[in-house]
């Protein structure tokens, strides 16, 4: 029997896979279970979405996507009509999926594991080291709900994944 360490959320976009992700953190926590890693989260003004920021579970924040028409300059990386801030996306990103204390076990958050985040090669590398098969890792992430990057069908099919589709707005 193999014993599941990966729990995947997946669903379509604004679903509620990031709040759904927030709130288990929190009964994680109030476990006494320590959680190290980010969210990613929506960017609005007058409720019209200018993109996206990572935060860590520590209230850090840094910008990970930008309507490319508020950017000055022209980013390498896009998605739709979002520009991909890669190197402040690894600034805030990469050091919160570091092992925090080896003595104790902890769950990582990783809200989301996708397109955007993947133009990063340290951030995949570091989600390929902590997927591989001598991981101690365990995982609460979110991963895209259609077919995409070859890494994340690895991890969504990997025999210690656990996979949820979230299909009603979770509030």
């Amino acid at each position: 029997m193999t014993c599941i360490k990966y729990f995947l959320l997946t669903g379509e976009p604004g679903v509620g896979k990031t709040t759904l992700t927030k709130k288990l953190n929190q009964i994680l926590r109030s476990k006494g279970i320590k959680t190290a890693g980010f969210f990613t989260e929506e960017v609005r003004q007058n409720r019209v979405r200018e993109g996206f920021d990572i935060v860590t579970l520590e209230g850090q924040r840094g910008r990970l996507a930008r309507d490319v028409s508020l950017l000055c300059n022209t980013v390498k990386f896009k998605v739709g009509k979002y520009g991909v801030l890669v190197q402040e996306f690894e600034k805030i990103a990469l050091p919160a999926l570091l092992q925090q204390d080896e003595t104790e076990p902890y769950f990582l958050i990783i809200d989301e594991i996708g397109k955007m985040e993947f133009f990063s090669n340290p951030f995949k590398a570091r989600v390929q080291d902590i997927f591989s098969s001598d991981s101690t890792f365990m995982v609460l992430a979110t991963i895209p709900l259609r077919a995409s990057d070859r890494l994340i069908e690895s991890i969504r099919h990997n025999t210690k994944s656990k996979v949820w589709t979230v299909s009603c707005t979770v509030k």
